[in-house]
Formats: C-alpha cells, structure tokens, sequence
C-alpha cells in the first residue's frame, strides 16, 4: 500500500525571517514571498504569512491535488498579513521640486557595476516571419569584433516580422542588468522594442525594460538597453530580442557590435510599471483619497493631479509644496497583480489583506478547484490597460477569472474602492465555466459589484452562482468621477455571445447603486436567473427608472416593467431606504 506524503507547514515573517532559513517553523521563518514562490511546494502544503506583518511582493500560486490543496494562509495574533503592489512615496527625499509647483519622483541611479559575462557573449541570430524579410551576415573588423550586418530585403507589418535574438541566457531574480552594442546604418532608424524574455513557446516575459538608448543613426555610435528582470527563479533560457521588423528600412543595412553586458547595483523607486492610483492621506487626517491620473505633464493643473511618464519612468505631482510635508500617505499603487493563481488546480488563498495595486488583486485563468476567502481588496485598479483613437483606458478588478475556470469558490471576502469590478468572470476566448461561485461577499463603493461578459460563442457557462452577497454604493468610490465610461451598477453585462446553460444570481442585498442596480450592454438579461434579491435604492418609488439593459428605452424601466420583461426578480423587492 503506497502512503501519501506527509504535508508540510512553512512560516514566513517579514520582520524577523531569512530566506536562508528552514521555513519550517515560527522559529525559522522566511522572510519574502519570492522564497515561498520559488519554494517546490507539494499537495497538502501550508504557507503561513505573519499577522500583522506587510510585504510589498506578488504571491503566486502552486497546485496541489483533491483533497490535498496547497494553502497559503497566516498564523499568530493580529491583523491579517498584507499584500501590497505600492511604493510608498511618503519621504520628502523621494520629491525633487521642477518648480512651478510641480514635483517629479528622484531619478533612479547606478551604483556600482560588475561583468556580466555570461550575458549574451556568443554569436546571434536572426529570424523572420510574415511579411517581413533580411537576411545577415557576419565578419570580423580590425579590433577583433564580430560585426552582425542585417541587409533589409523587405519590411515588414509588425516588429516581430525581423528578429535579432540571442538565445540561451542565464539569469536570476532581482537582476538589474545593462547591455550595451555600438551600431549604425545606412538609412537611420529607431529601435521601438527590445525583449528579454523566455526563449520559447509559450513565450513570455524575463524582464522588465528600464531605459534605452536605440536611435540608430548613419554613424558608428554606443548604445545600451537596461533591464530589471521580473522571474520568480532562476533560469537558463533568456532570450535578448530586437523586434525591428517595422522599422528596419527596405534596401538598408543596419550593422551591430555587441560590447557585452554588465551587472548593476541600482538605487530605485521601482516606478518602471504604471502608476494606476496614488492612495492619500492628509497629514493629520485618517481619510484616505485618490490622487487624479493625468496622461501628460500639460494637464497637471491641482493638487493631487499625476502623470506616470512611461518614457523616464518617473512620476510627476502638482503640489503646493513637497508632497510628502502634505501627506501622510501615498501609496503608489503600479500595475502588477497581487496574487496570481494563473492555471493552479486545488489552490487555497485565505485570510489576507490585498491592496494598493493598479491592476488586479486576485486573477487566474483555466484555473481549478480553487478557493479565496475572507480576503479583504482595497483600492484596486487604475492602470493603464491601452489606448485607442487616443483615448486611453484603464483597468483594475478585486478577483477576475480569465475565460474558463471551473470549481472556483470565492467567499466570506471584502472588497473597497475597485477601479472596475470587485468580482468578474470574462473573457474573449472559447472555454469553460463550471461551478463558479460567488457567495458571502461584501463590496464597498466599487464602480461595478459584479460583471460578467464572454465574448466568444464557443464559450459555455455551466453553473455561475453569485448568492448571498452584500452590494453597497456600487458608483460611490474614487474612480467613478475620473473614468469617462461611468457606470455605476451592483450587476453589470458588456457583451455576451457565450451559450449559456446556467447562471444564477440569487439571496443577494443590492443597497444604493449610483446609476442603476443591473446595467447590460446585451439583450439577454431575461437569460439569467435573478430572483431572491432585495434591492435597496434610497429614494426609489415604482415610477423610478433603474433597470437598463438594451432593447428598452435608454434612461431604464420601472422595477415592475423590468420583472415583466425578463422573468426575473419575482420574489425580489425593492425598498426605498
């Protein structure tokens, strides 16, 4: 008879842990959650985080098997641990004052450098698809340098048409790196994207770029590429890649040297990811309140306003005075995700504090069997998603499954001040969902409670059951008066080509929406199963127009017209306080 392996409990301590130690006891604790992700956890492991304790990292999440899921969870008194993705600019000498009361976060500095041999040191390659064609060639020059010389035959329509790789590059985390090549050409151009990234499918990426210097003109001149790499653990298939496909000019040459690479000591503020919100509290004030994101230097006009510059990866403020004598507190909040379940089977998050992130808290996709539970999200989203006809969007979930995920229960959770949704299912790609469940939850001034939209038709839900929550001011937070699609409702539907098979949203309180309790952009909201619910609208009367979904008149219908149309809410009530 084959004995299933014994579980393991792992402590981790942000104050008084080493990630060189055990991690098997309070006594022997870690100190980061890198060590916990890199740590090979097996079915049935425990990770124990610290009350009270803060760590300013992403937990990513490992699988286990039925009945044996791999937690991540806390131990000792306190408040519960917390999970940030800010950077507390709090300190007067993080301010640097441009005059004109505008104020820009310090430039980041090297310290010192050392040889990074191992760093891209033999010869590269070049790759082409598509439309895009160059062929290369290679010789020595008088100094002994190789000379790579790309001969542009035809451009391409995307930077990935023509490749310039390097292939098989060691690195570790926390790594700040700078490569440095000299380069010309016959007709100049600009080198618009450089990747450090996995070497193979499915491709992703290693590092985060810092600066650059790729104006390649008709003279021989130095350039460099700086990197910070993003990698939980060590790896050996890096890839250095110059995606010049759209730029290399048709009939020109464009010849490279590589000068090699080097290690760097870096003083940072770590600002490279987009800055999606800044958390404020007024010195000798407890209220918290949001900055207001701007896109240039131009519009900074009032207290409070910001610009994250995605050229210099600096933050720009309008401030009486330095921001940090005014305030308290001001969290940074970047776009990176907080917890990542990614495509985890038998996952358990429980009991943290998940806050100050531009992005998502929590988010997964094809994930199984998985559980969040009395978590609490605040002041999520806000960072910049992408920018269409000049007109820029942003995003920011508490708990966002990606397409398919099945088995899914998310519990017992609060959730304050989410730039988007607190909680989502979504997604353009054919899948699955089955046996989702929202149940217990309480949201607080976020734009949406819940939204769903699945815009493929290949795509089946099977079984989504939000029930038992608690929705309250859903319109009333930060991000409502700063986003210009304001659409402040506790149920909200974008489009939803999806077969649907079983979706129910039942037993829940929906208490005071800014615009309306249910808002679809689809005609199939008489598709779902909404019943059970009390609607709590102050100052509501059954003449007043709350429930818009399309095929009915623009301002909404009644809450009797909306039952009459869709089957829904027969057992339901709406109260007016």
């Amino acid at each position: 008879m084959m004995m299933a392996a014994q579980a393991t409990e792992y402590f981790v301590d942000a104050e008084t842990g080493r990630d060189g130690n055990s991690g098997l006891s309070a006594a022997e604790p870690w100190q980061t959650v890198r060590r916990v992700n890199l740590a090979a956890l097996k079915p049935g492991d425990t990770v124990r985080f610290k009350a009270g304790c803060t760590w300013r990292e992403s937990l990513t999440c490992q699988s286990g098997e039925e009945g044996r899921p791999v937690t991540y969870t806390s131990y000792g008194d306190g408040p519960k641990p917390v999970l940030l993705a800010s950077v507390d600019l709090a300190e007067e000498a993080s301010w640097v004052d441009l005059g004109d009361r505008i104020w820009v976060t310090r430039a980041d500095e090297i310290t010192a450098t050392r040889p990074f041999p191992e760093f891209a040191p033999g010869d590269w390659g070049i790759y082409c698809d598509g439309d895009g064609l160059a062929t290369m060639s290679a010789a020595t020059n008088d100094q002994g340098e190789k000379v790579y010389t790309l001969h542009g035959r035809k451009a391409g329509q995307r930077s990935t048409n023509i490749q310039l790789n390097y292939i098989g590059i060691p690195l570790e985390p926390g790594q700040y790196i700078r490569y440095r090549f000299r380069a010309k050409a016959t007709k100049p151009f600009a080198i618009q994207s450089v990747s450090l990234m996995r070497a193979q499918n499915p491709w992703g990426a290693y590092g985060t770029e810092l600066a650059r210097s790729t104006d390649i003109g008709a003279e021989w001149g130095e350039h460099e590429v700086m990197f910070r790499t993003t990698i939980s653990e060590p790896v050996t298939d890096g890839r250095l890649s110059f995606f010049i496909g759209d730029t290399l000019p048709e009939d020109g040459e464009f010849s490279f040297v590589p000068l090699g690479a080097e290690r760097l000591d870096y003083r940072s503020l770590d600002l490279t990811d987009d800055v999606g919100n800044i958390i404020l509290v007024e010195k000798g004030g407890t209220d918290k309140t949001a900055a207001w994101k701007r896109w240039d230097r131009e519009s900074l006009k009032s207290q409070g306003d910001f610009f994250h510059d995605p050229a210099d990866k600096r933050l720009y403020f309008f401030s009486e005075r330095n921001p940090a004598t005014v305030y308290s507190t001001m969290e940074a909040a970047r776009k990176r995700n907080i917890v990542r379940f990614g495509s985890t089977r038998h996952a358990v998050v429980d009991g943290f504090t998940i806050a100050y992130t531009g992005a998502h808290g929590a988010n997964g996709s094809k994930c199984r069997n998985g559980i969040i539970r009395n978590c609490d999200f605040l002041w999520i989203g806000g960072s910049h998603l992408y920018t269409r006809d000049n007109r820029p969007t942003r995003y920011g979930n508490g708990v966002e499954f990606w397409n398919s995920c099945e088995d899914m229960l998310v519990e017992n959770n609060y959730f304050e001040e989410v730039y988007d949704t607190a909680m989502t299912n979504q997604g353009p790609e054919p899948g699955l969902v089955r046996n989702m469940v929202w149940r217990n939850n309480r949201t607080f001034r976020c734009e949406q409670a819940y939204e769903i939209w699945f815009s493929n038709a290949e795509m089946v839900v099977d079984g989504l059951l939000v029930t038992g929550n608690e929705f309250v001011d859903s319109g009333f937070g930060w991000s409502h008066a700063q986003r210009p699609d304001k659409r402040g409702c506790h149920l909200l539907g974008y489009g939803l080509t999806c077969k649907i098979v079983d979706i129910r949203y039942e037993h829940n309180i929906l208490r005071n929406a800014k615009d309306a309790p249910i808002w679809f952009s689809n005609a199939r909201l008489g598709e779902f199963k909404i019943d059970h619910n009390t609607y709590i609208q102050p100052g509501a009367d059954a003449d007043t127009k709350l429930f818009r979904w399309v095929g009915v008149a623009r301002e909404g219908v009644t809450f009797d017209e909306y039952r009459k149309l869709t089957g829904n809410d027969a057992n339901s009530t709406l109260q007016s306080e």
